[in-house]
């Protein structure tokens, strides 16, 4: 009865923390030259192996007066004007819809302050990533099951950008699973393409082995230009994910880096690997992430790379 009343606190903290998140978001009323929006696949029932049609993920942009409204497929890959650059955050496991729009809000803000305030074209990537079982384990093994389901319709998503400058890729702890897997299985659909697109795995609750070629097909070195791997000695969830399995298993890579690095073949000078052991605490938050001046700095600057190709 117990372990039941806990996990029924927990999660009643969470939609609090939550709506008070949401409505800070709403109530902020600094402008960032960002035009948002959420492309959401929780309502995809389909099989990933099927693929999705292109009007199958579900649309929406911030407007003006800050509020939400339905948006199209069409809209978003066939603007009216040629949109800034784009930035496609993958937000993490056990994260409601709430709070990855707080992470969201603050990201931007990130990134005009380190980009000069250039505008951008900010997409939250929203993926079924919440907590579904009370006890731990369970409950992020299905976290990130789920992450790899979401990889495969990434990369079909992002395929749809063979007319428009690629995007700079963000991906948060379980989100940097959504992202390599997305990169992995794009690049092994467009063999012989030059890398096109920019990434950053941030705090990545991943195999460290995870850019190595095989898993999921190609390596996601080979979908990219520039590919910057965070590493934080001090992380103290990331520390206990070898924990995930009931044997021997291997470190996260957002913990203890890219294993084998010797083995990525010749893209190998495309990874850069930023270590924040030193620059910040050992929490386990995006913000806290972002809080760390070279991190910031160097994402803002392959988002203005990115405008350069515009």
């Amino acid at each position: 009865m117990s372990g039941s009343l806990n996990c029924r606190l927990r999660r009643a903290g969470t939609v609090a923390v939550a709506v008070l998140a949401l409505a800070a978001c709403r109530a902020d009323g600094r402008e960032t030259g960002t035009e948002f929006w959420i492309v959401r696949t929780s309502h995809i029932r389909t099989d990933p192996g099927e693929g999705v049609e292109a009007n199958g993920f579900d649309y929406r942009r911030r407007d003006c007066r800050g509020i939400w409204t339905r948006s199209s497929h069409e809209a978003f890959f066939h603007p009216e004007a040629p949109p800034p650059p784009t930035v496609v955050f993958v937000h993490g496991g056990f994260t409601d819809e709430a709070w990855a729009v707080h992470l969201a809000f603050g990201f931007s803000r990130v990134l005009s302050r380190y980009g000069g305030g250039r505008p951008v074209r900010l997409v939250l990537w929203r993926w079924p990533a919440e907590r579904s079982l009370c006890r731990l384990r369970p409950a992020l093994q299905v976290t990130l099951a789920r992450a790899d389901i979401e990889g495969k319709r990434l990369a079909q998503w992002l395929s749809q950008f063979d007319h428009l400058p690629p995007p700079t890729l963000v991906g948060y702890s379980a989100g940097c699973r959504v992202v390599a897997g997305a990169l992995s299985r794009y690049a092994s659909g467009n063999e012989g393409d030059p890398g096109r697109f920019r990434a950053v795995l941030v705090a990545a609750a991943t195999d460290a082995h995870i850019l190595l070629p095989g898993r999921y097909g190609g390596s996601p070195l080979d979908a990219v230009e520039t590919l910057l791997v965070t590493r934080h000695r001090r992380d103290r969830v990331l520390r206990l994910y070898p924990r995930l399995e009931r044997g021997p298993a291997p470190p996260a890579m957002g913990f203890a880096g890219v294993a084998c690095p010797w083995l990525l073949g010749p893209h190998r000078q495309r990874l850069e690997v930023l270590d924040l052991t030193q620059c910040i605490r050992g929490r386990h938050d995006f913000l806290n992430y972002l809080s760390a001046p070279p991190l910031a700095a160097r994402i803002a600057d392959l988002v203005a790379s990115t405008a350069n190709h515009h």
